[in-house]
């Protein structure tokens, strides 16, 4: 990988990047978002590129940018990573949620919907129903399944919590 970083800009909240060859490989990989002759990628999922050798800039300085605007940035880090390396895609919001997007196994963005969003809590996570309602409607209203990852950074996984909707009409 050339590295060259010219034509790559560090904007508020995501990599501006402008070199071709570049933008093909993180289509390839479903990674970012086209525009027009640029794509944009949140530091979160820049940071798992740089880590893996993709783009030519340090992890640690991309993590200490989105942990600047989100507190849970190196647990949202450790979850797109184990979803990564498992073959599937995942990527943060971008609509300014705090929720991860997960794709279908073998599925790009663009080619399905998503099929879960994530919420990454901390390990000691406690929740009442009033905390979760507007996880559970967002979710709704979106028509996605809503997964709660509880992350431990000593454990090799995080631990998955499902919630779905019900009606008894």
């Amino acid at each position: 990988m050339d590295n060259n970083t010219d034509n790559i800009e560090y904007a508020e909240e995501y990599l501006v990047i402008r070199q071709k060859p570049l933008i093909l490989k993180l289509r390839s990989l479903g990674a970012g978002v086209e525009e027009a002759e640029t794509t944009k990628i949140t530091y979160l999922e820049a940071a798992y590129f740089a880590e893996r050798g993709v783009l030519p800039l340090p992890k640690d300085e991309l993590l200490r940018r989105a942990a600047q605007k989100d507190p849970l940035a190196n647990e949202k880090f450790f979850v797109i990573k184990y979803f990564r390396e498992r073959g599937y895609i995942i990527r943060p919001s971008l609509d300014g949620t705090p929720f991860l997007r997960l794709h279908r196994k073998g599925f790009r963005p663009g080619e399905d919907k998503t099929y879960y969003l994530l919420e990454v809590v901390k390990k000691g996570w406690q929740c009442g129903i009033e905390n979760l309602l507007p996880s559970l409607e967002t979710a709704g209203r979106l028509r996605k399944e809503l997964a709660i990852a509880v992350v431990d950074m000593n454990e090799a996984k995080p631990l998955f919590i499902k919630f779905g909707r019900m009606n008894f009409d």
